[in-house]
């Protein structure tokens, strides 16, 4: 063997060693760390993989807290929930003790059949007498018209309109009405020829002579003034349905619409009026436009969910209605100052103006503006141009900057318009967008009702609005004009009430039944049919006693007569007349025994129901406890039964969450549950308390909806902190399966390696003791 070759089994073995202790290296590293990937460089698809892997998993372990935190304020607001259920119960119980306690107090009089008796207090608004009654058949409430000469067949038109026997459709007439057209009336098409000459009335004839071929009836066309006119023949209908399909420029009212953001609503002007905010809420800045609208010349319509506000214009064609103080969405602007220069421009020639110098040669504005705004000797950092005033506007060239930097001359001939200075502003992304569209000028209608004798009728509480339309040519004229009296009667709930017209053609009201009971007439034309005699009060029938006793026929007197019955009840007590005060007020009696004046009357006092007065107090602490509940439903700053607005996010990407809250945002209050706070009084009547009833079962109906929305949402949450939990499992098993050692298998491997890394030093101390025998040799 030489000895070369033997050089190389030498560096052979110690190759060897050095590949054994790298690879042993390695397996130690992964013992100790237990990855058999700890760096890109041992296999860069599975290490990034994983990386990703365990990265969304810290992220979706980051959102645990929130749900956590989402599932306790939830169980915080359903706690609430259950003591405000237990509270409405008690409420509940507390009004039905009322219901069920009959502890009213009384006193007893001696009666004759002159006495008389005076009560105030209690449940009585004001003094009322009782006296015996003689028997009467009573009387109706009955109003006639009485004003010779009233034209019920052709009513006379209101002064100042376009009002007509029948219901009338006016079209503003449009230029493009010249040219033909189509329309629609009540559903029928017909095209309009050429117009004989180019205004209304040649429109209007245009029409009438196209109504036939396209078998249109029952319709007079006319005009006046710019308007075409057409009128249902027939009084009882409404106003034609008049459309334009086509060939016909239609006007257009102007719009703004935005969205409302109490955040950026300042000082609001709408139409020129001042708008109340209503400290941050929807509903009280909407109901300020509204109170605004008819001054500031539009009209206000809404969707509350979306919370987006239109402003109508009033006016056809007209601009879209201004509004001011809304921090809108625009570009970054700089300050601007505005001055006038007006009659100054042979002044202007070789001056020099915020530091350049003018042309002899000025002859026009636009020349100075040119001048001012020359890219080499113009102005630094600024703009000049001309406000649609006819003014100088010098804006500065830097978003948001608060001040022009330039000023003029001192020469006095720029005089700077006070109270037009401006700030300019940094770009706004976040404030509100406002659409304006402007209107468009064309044609519209508008729908005018038939002449009518126009009033409001009142019986008792209920009141009607009466249009007596003229009559129609047909043998039942006077019947289908008193049908459609009466429909009017009946739409507005007077039952009791009839029209009629009289031998003399009058026009008669009359109620149904004897009762005390007072018929009205007012408004428009009341006094041009009814004169001065526009009030007649009936009076209920009396019916004659059922017995003869002083005392009984009292009795019966308080007890059917619809001003005591119900506030005081009577009985017989041993030959006496026996009061019971059926309010928690103390009632005043005063007794006049022989009636009329005859002796002095005496003064008694009937204490009220304690009891239920009483009970009265418990429902306002109970009502009290549930708003301190309300309040007291907080979880980490967040209480929904307060209104707040609780958001949960589920996913990494923020894409995925769910919002809970009240329902409207309005918390459960018992302002919001329409639970008010009770007056003794308000305990009187078993009715009253009945309608008491009612709202708390109404309260506890909608506190169990709420408790059932949340209860909805907790699943929801639940459900989600669940799978989220296993996502997270999931995806740090599946990063460990990309990264994990095999524990069993590395400790093999690093015995295996050590015995190599043995077998391979062994051999190397025999090579090396190889060669060195073979060196002795040579020597």
């Amino acid at each position: 063997m030489s000895d070369i070759t033997l050089s190389k089994a030498v560096r052979s073995n110690l190759l060897s060693l050095q590949n054994t202790a790298d690879l042993m290296a390695k397996t130690q590293e992964r013992l100790a760390t237990g990855n058999k990937v700890n760096s890109a460089l041992d296999n860069p698809t599975n290490f990034f993989t994983a990386s990703a892997l365990n990265s969304r998993a810290g992220d979706l372990n980051a959102l645990m807290d929130n749900m956590a935190n989402g599932i306790k304020t939830l169980e915080a607001a359903d706690n609430g929930l259950t003591s405000i259920t237990k509270t409405l119960e008690s409420m509940q119980s507390t009004l039905r003790q009322a219901r069920q306690d009959k502890s009213f107090q009384v006193d007893t009089y001696e009666v004759n059949k002159l006495s008389t008796l005076k009560v105030n207090g209690g449940r009585f608004g004001a003094e009322t007498e009782i006296r015996l009654q003689e028997p009467t058949g009573g009387t109706k409430a009955t109003l006639a018209a009485s004003v010779p000469g009233v034209n019920y067949v052709n009513p006379p038109a209101t002064a100042g309109t376009l009002e007509g026997p029948g219901p009338r459709t006016l079209i503003e007439y449009d230029p493009s009405f010249d040219d033909g057209g189509k329309i629609r009336i009540d559903g029928k098409e017909l095209t309009i020829g050429t117009p004989g000459s180019n205004d209304a009335s040649g429109v209007a004839a245009a029409i009438n002579t196209a109504m036939g071929p396209a078998g249109i009836t029952g319709y007079t066309v006319s005009s006046s003034g710019n308007k075409i006119i057409i009128e249902a023949n027939d009084k009882t209908v409404s106003s034609p349905d008049v459309e334009f399909v086509a060939g016909i420029t239609t006007a257009k009212f102007g719009e703004t619409s935005f969205i409302y953001n109490k955040d950026n609503v300042g000082t609001v002007k709408a139409g020129g009026q001042n708008i109340s905010t209503g400290g941050g809420t929807f509903s009280t800045f909407v109901a300020s436009l509204q109170e605004n609208a008819e001054a500031g010349g539009y009209e206000v319509s809404f969707d509350i969910p979306t919370q987006r506000i239109t402003l109508k214009s009033t006016t056809q064609g007209g601009p879209a209605p201004a509004i001011e103080g809304l921090r809108e969405n625009g570009p970054a602007t700089g300050a601007a100052r505005t001055f006038d220069w007006s009659g100054y421009l042979v002044d202007l020639q070789n001056e020099t103006v915020f530091g350049v110098t003018l042309p002899s040669t000025l002859t026009t504005f636009q020349d100075v503006l040119d001048t001012l705004n020359d890219p080499t000797n113009g102005l630094s950092g600024h703009t000049a141009s001309l406000s649609d005033e006819g003014y100088l506007v010098i804006t500065s060239n830097t978003p948001g900057s608060t001040s022009v930097s330039v000023d003029p001359s001192t020469s006095g001939v720029f005089a700077e318009i006070s109270g037009l200075a401006k700030s300019g502003t940094d770009a706004i992304s976040d404030g509100i967008s406002v659409t304006r569209l402007a209107g468009v000028s064309g044609a519209y209608t508008e729908a005018v009702e038939a002449a009518s004798h126009k009033f409001t009728l009142t019986y008792g509480t209920k009141s009607a609005e009466i249009n007596v339309v003229g009559r129609d040519g047909s043998p039942h004229a006077q019947a289908n004009q008193l049908k459609l009296i009466n429909d009017q009667l009946l739409a507005a709930g007077l039952y009791d009430i009839e029209a009629s017209f009289d031998a003399n053609d009058q026009l008669v009201f009359k109620a149904l039944t004897e009762e005390s009971k007072t018929l009205a007439v007012s408004g428009e034309n009341s006094t041009d049919l009814f004169g001065t005699t526009t009030v007649s009060t009936g009076s209920p029938a009396v019916s004659a006693y059922k017995s003869s006793n002083a005392v009984d026929q009292f009795v019966e007197e308080i007890n059917r007569n619809p001003d005591t019955a119900g506030y005081i009840r009577a009985s017989n007590d041993n030959g006496k007349l026996r009061i019971e005060n059926l309010s928690t007020q103390e009632l005043s009696v005063e007794l006049d025994k022989d009636g009329d004046g005859v002796g002095s009357p005496t003064n008694h006092k009937i204490a009220g129901n304690a009891t239920r007065a009483n009970l009265a107090s418990e429902f306002n602490e109970l009502k009290n406890q549930l708003d301190r509940l309300a309040d007291d439903a907080s979880f980490n700053g967040i209480n929904l039964l307060r209104g707040d607005n609780l958001r949960i996010t589920f996913n990494e990407s923020g894409n995925s969450f769910i919002e809970i809250q009240s329902k409207d945002g309005a918390g459960i209050s018992a302002n919001t549950l329409d639970l008010r706070h009770l007056n003794a009084i308000d305990l009187d009547a078993d009715m009253d308390i009945d309608k008491l009833l009612d709202g708390v079962k109404l309260a506890l109906s909608s506190v169990r909806s709420q408790a059932s929305k949340f209860g909805s949402n907790l699943s929801i949450v639940q459900n989600r902190q669940s799978f989220t939990k296993q996502m997270i499992n999931t995806l740090e098993t599946g990063a460990a399966n990309l990264t994990l050692a095999d524990m069993n298998e590395e400790a093999a491997n690093l015995l295996a390696l050590q015995t190599r890394q043995s077998l391979s030093s062994s051999s190397l101390s025999l090579a090396s003791q190889a060669d060195q025998s073979v060196l002795q040799l040579l020597q």
